[in-house]
């Protein structure tokens, strides 16, 4: 194990003994948010922990873009770039207001450039906001609503309350579970959700987009990539894509009303369909278009 310098590592502690608002933003790097439930001990999670350290490990390539900008910036301006990861530490902000928490990287240009790794660990039921140019974001536990934004960088969600939002420029979005509300936009990152319960709208440039569980208003949009439910439920549910396949899985014992078509790709289904309404009610209303791409549909998987 290798110890960090004490200049390069900060850590703060709050009393937490409810759910907080928390506000971070940094520059590059990663944030990692916990939220932990004290089950019958509410003595654990007295305390919110903010830890900010350098993190020089964390250079990915769209990181490089990142800190060559703001070289590059620098270089215009006659901005001396060449601030220490010990200053960037110590010159970040980690300030809490009644129920509020915000961390933010540092302010001056030297300093922006320096990777971060911030991890706040909060009780569950938080509200989590977290705004980053190139870093990722890791959300573990149950959120009460996240509102995460990334230039660049991969951002993975357990649990996402009521009215959240996910947006990537270049990374991809992993969730667990949604409940209603969920709003997820990415330009060529693909977007995986395990389940949705209730409204939800994910748009796409170029990347793919796989729902697991689907029980509630869905909207699909993706220029090129591949969209595919495992298992539609209920709700209606519509996928459209420029030149990427489709396929949908329909539940076991799920009465579906199905539109589907494709430009110059092929169209089948692989259950039983009906020219005429069924006797029961109908609990999905599935319409799906893609330009180019085959589309099917079929059982779920179990």
């Amino acid at each position: 194990m290798i110890e960090e310098p004490d200049e390069l590592v900060r850590t703060q502690t709050f009393p937490a003994n409810e759910p907080l608002d928390l506000d971070i933003g940094i520059t590059i790097g990663r944030v990692e948010v916990e939220l932990t439930d004290p089950g019958n001990d509410p003595a654990e999670s007295a305390d919110a922990v903010v830890r900010i350290a350098h993190d020089p490990g964390a250079q990915e390539p769209w990181q490089e873009s990142m800190a060559g900008l703001l070289n590059w910036v620098g270089d215009q301006f006659g901005s001396d770039l060449n601030g220490s990861p010990a200053d960037a530490v110590r010159q970040a902000q980690i300030d809490r207001t009644g129920n509020r928490l915000v961390v933010r990287g540092p302010k001056s240009l030297p300093l922006r450039k320096v990777p971060l790794a911030v991890t706040v660990t909060a009780p569950a039921g938080s509200t989590v906001t977290v705004r980053t140019g190139a870093a990722g974001v890791t959300v573990s536990g149950s959120a009460g609503r996240a509102d995460l934004t990334t230039g660049s960088g991969d951002v993975s969600v357990d649990r996402a309350g009521a009215g959240s939002t996910v947006r990537t420029g270049t990374g991809s979005v992993r969730i667990d579970e949604a409940a209603g509300g969920l709003q997820v936009r990415s330009g060529s990152g693909a977007v995986e959700a395990a389940s949705i319960a209730g409204q939800a709208t994910v748009g796409t440039g170029t990347g793919g987009v796989w729902l697991g569980r689907v029980a509630g208003d869905v909207l699909v949009r993706s220029g090129s990539g591949d969209l595919t439910i495992a298992e539609a439920v209920s709700g209606s549910i519509e996928l459209i894509t420029g030149s990427g396949a489709i396929r949908i899985g329909v539940g076991s014992g799920v009465t579906a009303e199905i539109d589907i078509s494709s430009g110059s790709g092929r169209v089948s289904s692989e259950l039983e369909v009906s020219d005429s309404p069924p006797d029961g009610d109908t609990v999905a209303r599935i319409r799906a278009r893609t330009g180019m791409g085959d589309a099917v549909v079929t059982s779920a998987a179990r």
